[in-house]
């Protein structure tokens, strides 16, 4: 038997026959409290994939800017020191650590999570970051650079010409692996895969 709680409305619900390949509804509240996700290889293979993506965007340029024949790039750090530098000190920190910051640490803890997993590590050592992982998710909002990436690029379009570059891309395809990434985890998975193991 499998005794849990329903994230939305509290309701402890317990599960006879818990069964990991199929989702469970809360009977109460009907939100979704278990999907299984994809297996732990998949998930570390988009996890790997994600930082691949993203070391060449810190040294790659994003944009190529020209003004009166004068052409300037910038890549993905320098867009963030820019905000430093011109005293935007509380969108460059929140625009840094939402947009790139917290979706590498969650990388990185999924990694550290599932990698112990598939060696046999006990649990009891992965408890405390299985919690920093629950607590930092819902402050992972990579898009936010993004968007804010594609809104200098209008405002600027009247008044230079802009040219998209390949950091920019690698960037894109980073933001793509990393969502891919925490949609297939399921953080719960890793309780009943240590489970089975005890059974």
């Amino acid at each position: 038997m499998k005794k849990t709680a329903c994230k939305d409305c509290g309701l402890v619900i317990e599960i006879e026959s818990f069964d990991a390949t199929h989702q469970y509804s809360c009977p109460r509240c009907k939100s979704v409290f278990y999907r299984p996700g994809e297996s732990f290889d998949l998930v570390l293979m988009m996890a790997i994939s994600a930082f691949l993506f993203f070391i060449p965007t810190l040294f790659l340029p994003i944009l190529t800017l020209t003004i009166m024949g004068q052409s300037h790039s910038v890549t993905l750090l320098e867009a963030v020191l820019f905000f430093f530098h011109d005293g935007y000190y509380v969108i460059a920190i929140i625009a840094s650590s939402v947009g790139v910051f917290i979706p590498l640490v969650l990388l990185f803890m999924i990694m550290m999570l599932i990698i112990p997993a598939k060696i046999g590590k006990p649990i009891r050592k992965l408890k405390g970051l299985f919690r920093y992982y629950e607590h930092l998710l819902p402050w992972s909002m990579a898009e936010v650079y993004l968007v804010s990436i594609f809104v200098a690029i209008v405002k600027l379009a009247g008044m230079a010409t802009l040219k998209l570059d390949v950091g920019l891309v690698l960037f894109v395809f980073f933001l793509l692996s990393y969502y891919v990434t925490v949609t297939w985890f399921n953080a719960e998975d890793l309780w009943n895969h240590y489970d089975e193991l005890e059974d």
